[in-house]
């Protein structure tokens, strides 16, 4: 079932986020410091903690364990950014950020929004495929990820 997230759930969201970030992007970036050890669980958890505005706009896929997160947070008038999108590693490939996307959308669409965005690593092409599969389109815009030399695209779900 597709819930909405809350303060209990905090853990479980670090850990999906984190772990989901190592598996998703340790092959794109080939940075063990910054996988490993800038980037921990507890520290996602506390900044989450301490700014539960986070919590507004995430959906949960809880089955009655947490597989998935999907955020989304208002941009500008009518455009909705989703910001953070992981199934815990484990459970990829079962349909489950098929579930959160398609929820999020139609709760985005229901709120009145025109648009939603978001940002994907261009070197990530399997996360590229399922945004394409799921209705989203390569806006053109790029920019490059703080830090890095690795670029990030801007692909949008436009509402007819």
């Amino acid at each position: 079932m597709i819930r909405k997230a809350d303060i209990e759930d905090l853990s479980r969201i670090a850990e999906i986020i984190v772990f989901g970030k190592r598996v998703a992007y340790r092959h794109i970036f080939e940075d063990d410091y910054g996988s490993f050890h800038k980037l921990q669980v507890v520290d996602l958890y506390e900044e989450y903690k301490s700014n539960l505005n986070v919590l507004e706009g995430m959906l949960l896929y809880d089955d009655g364990i947490v597989k998935g997160v999907i955020n989304g947070r208002p941009k500008e008038s009518r455009i909705m950014e989703i910001t953070d999108f992981y199934v815990e590693p484990f459970f990829v490939g079962q349909g489950i950020g098929t579930l959160l996307m398609k929820h999020m959308i139609q709760q985005i669409k229901e709120k009145g929004y025109r648009k939603i965005i978001l940002w994907v690593i261009k070197d990530n092409a399997g996360a590229r495929k399922f945004y394409e599969m799921n209705g989203f389109a390569n806006s053109g815009e790029t920019r490059i990820i703080q830090g890095t030399a690795k670029e990030d695209c801007c692909y949008e779900y436009v509402f007819e």
